[in-house]
């Protein structure tokens, strides 16, 4: 049994010759243009050979649509049964033939083996840095198991593949998989988190900022150790969150508070089990779960070719930027039509009406809550307040919906800029905002 890895969360298992291509992302600017592979990936999604996609979930890190447009057609995509459509009807309209496979049960592949897909539950988004509602439709507050995990298995090996599960949101299933197959011989961990804090968020110096990344780069770690520990496989690989910011969002990347791989793993290896392998793989390269060893040592970082690299993309467009920029009139009547969404959904979960909402574009801004609906302002409110700032174009596709745009991704790509008063995370308006379209 093999795993190549080829970017980020995209890796390649080979079982007796069935192939599975996991979350395809290999082509750059998703997130509206924002996200970049660093080293850049070497190959062609067209020359990938393989028998199945496994897609985790929605996230254009996972599925991205620039490079699922790029696959063929006739493979069928695995993925999990979940309550709400969205991902499935999503690839369907792309061409692919979707199979649902329901909670933890066994999907056997060609030549013996199987894959099972747990969803994980309990979502919240401290736990990976996001704000807004990771789906376009959260059937329940707290309860979306829009990701998932997987065990991939040749009959005598076992790969746990946890995407963007971390260990608390993940725990039950987790356990449900060492209690169904008792020991992992590989298992992919994340070590980063994606979300806009602290690089989107206001503060009051610099220090403030570098103190806030640095304690996300520990917490991410420490969730990974943790991890690592509670499975105890034999072998263990950071991956995902292997990305850079482009375009005019690249001054962000410093203070993203995320960790080289490299830099995760020396971090990782001394604080969990002996026996607990760690290694990380360039590009194409794989690990041998027979023989547990990789077919080459990773390359050394190169600061110099990062910056080179991160000053050739500096320039790159976005996609929202071809797009018409509304007038001040259109957009208030888009958030106006916009509002009861959000309203309906405030009321669902009970957010109240004591912080103002504020979403400014240049010189445009308007002021909201869950009592008073969308306005136009010129000033700050005197109490508590979050403001969002973005783009014009953006926002204009913003407030039409999710098939223009949806505020997850927007926040996740940093387009998305905060100012909190006072600096606190209140969950219930986050969530509603990610309601606030027509």
């Amino acid at each position: 049994m093999k795993l190549t890895h080829l970017q980020s969360a995209t890796v390649m298992i080979e079982t007796n010759g069935t192939r599975i291509l996991t979350d395809p992302w290999l082509v750059d600017g998703e997130y509206y243009g924002s996200w970049f592979h660093y080293p850049p990936y070497p190959g062609r999604p067209e020359d990938l050979e393989y028998d199945y996609i496994y897609v985790s979930h929605i996230h254009p890190d996972h599925m991205s649509r620039k490079t699922m447009a790029r696959l063929d057609k006739s493979k069928p995509v695995l993925i999990h049964d979940f309550e709400e459509k969205f991902l499935r009807m999503n690839l369907e309209r792309m061409g692919f033939e979707v199979i649902e496979l329901p909670h933890n049960e066994r999907f056997d592949l060609p030549g013996g083996g199987f894959i099972q897909i747990l969803g994980a539950d309990n979502c919240d988004p401290e736990l990976c840095a996001r704000y807004f509602g990771c789906a376009p439709v959260e059937a329940k507050f707290r309860m979306t198991r829009i990701d998932t995990l997987s065990v991939i298995s040749d009959g005598t090996h076992v790969i746990l593949n946890t995407n963007d599960c971390p260990e608390p949101l993940a725990r039950d299933a987790v356990d449900r998989v060492l209690a169904e197959h008792g020991s992992i011989d590989l298992m992919l961990v994340g070590y980063a988190g994606a979300g806009p804090f602290p690089q989107c968020f206001a503060f009051a110096d610099t220090a403030q900022m570098r103190a806030a990344a640095d304690r996300k780069r520990a917490q991410f770690i420490d969730q990974a150790v943790a991890y690592i520990e509670r499975v105890r496989p034999a072998a263990f690989m950071p991956f995902a969150g292997t990305y850079v910011l482009g375009g005019r969002k690249g001054a962000l990347n410093d203070a993203r508070g995320v960790p080289g791989l490299d830099e995760a793993l020396a971090e990782i290896v001394p604080r969990v089990p002996a026996e607990c392998q760690g290694f990380i793989l360039d590009a194409a390269q794989s690990w041998d779960l027979g023989a547990r060893e990789a077919s080459a040592p990773p390359t050394a970082p190169d600061p110099a070719a990062r910056a080179a690299y991160l000053a050739q993309i500096a320039e790159h467009p976005y996609d929202y930027d071809a797009l018409p920029a509304p007038g001040d009139d259109a957009l208030l009547e888009m958030a106006q039509a916009a509002y009861p969404r959000f309203a309906g959904k405030a009321a669902q979960i009970g957010l109240s009406d004591a912080t103002r909402i504020v979403v400014t574009a240049d010189d445009f801004a308007i002021g909201f809550d869950a009592a008073r609906p969308p306005e136009r302002i010129h000033a700050l409110p005197a109490g508590d307040y979050v403001r969002i700032e973005t783009d014009r174009r953006l926002l204009g596709a913003l407030l039409q919906g999710p098939r223009h745009a949806h505020w997850n991704n927007a926040e996740i790509g940093s387009h998305l800029s905060y100012e909190r008063r006072p600096d606190r995370f209140d969950r219930e308006l986050y969530h509603a905002m990610s309601f606030f379209h027509s």
